[in-house]
């Protein structure tokens, strides 16, 4: 099974590429604005290097509102374009996927607002498996709920509370941007397969736009 996956959720973009579970090729770029410009090339690159492509797998969420589609332009339009399945991945758990092996990983991304998207997993297994659902929380708040002992932490938004981490006891694990790309592997391999038609973004918070009235 040969599947291209996009991510588009969060400050740093990516594409990669899985052969039977297993990563052989990441691409990934700090974006501020203009995703597509980046991610379309990209794309490209990661359709060429396959002698046959089977599946796209786009990450849906939560993440930035406007990130969130460009990802899902793209990728639904390949799926659409190829007659091809959708592989719907999660945001959060993507992230805990560049920390295996340990029975609480925190990934966290940052909503804005001083919140973060933040989630819990058990990394022990092949793929992340969620110990509680996705919050829109502020930091204060999600160290005061309190966290399982010897918790790990991963994703892009440990380096703005870096310091909380290490105050709460919680350790930040910090890798290669393409880290949780190329550890993600089996957890693409365990997505459920979609209609294009069906897949959807996954919001925790409404969008900042107003339609005008």
């Amino acid at each position: 099974m040969r599947i291209v996956l996009l991510d588009s959720a969060g400050p740093v973009v990516g594409v990669a590429v899985y052969c039977d579970g297993r990563c052989v090729g990441a691409e990934t770029a700090a974006i501020v604005s203009g995703a597509d410009g980046w991610l379309t090339p990209a794309l490209s690159r990661a359709v060429a290097s396959l002698d046959r492509l089977d599946g796209v797998a786009v990450v849906v969420g939560p993440g930035a509102f406007t990130g969130l589609r460009v990802g899902l332009a793209h990728g639904l339009g390949l799926a659409f374009a190829r007659g091809l399945p959708v592989f719907p991945v999660y945001t959060l758990a993507l992230r805990a996927a560049a920390a295996p092996g340990r029975a609480s990983v925190l990934a966290l991304l940052d909503a804005r607002k001083g919140r973060f998207y933040a989630q819990c997993f058990d990394t022990r297994g092949p793929a992340p498996v969620a110990l509680g659902g996705p919050q829109d929380i502020a930091i204060a708040a999600l160290m005061a709920g309190g966290l399982a002992p010897g918790t790990f932490a991963v994703g892009e938004g440990i380096g703005l509370v870096h310091d909380l981490l290490l105050a709460a006891g919680v350790q930040p694990v910090s890798g290669a941007a393409d880290s949780y790309l190329r550890a993600a592997g089996p957890l693409v391999a365990a997505a459920t397969p979609q209609d294009p038609g069906l897949v959807a973004p996954f919001y925790l918070r409404e969008p900042d736009a107003v339609p005008p009235a």
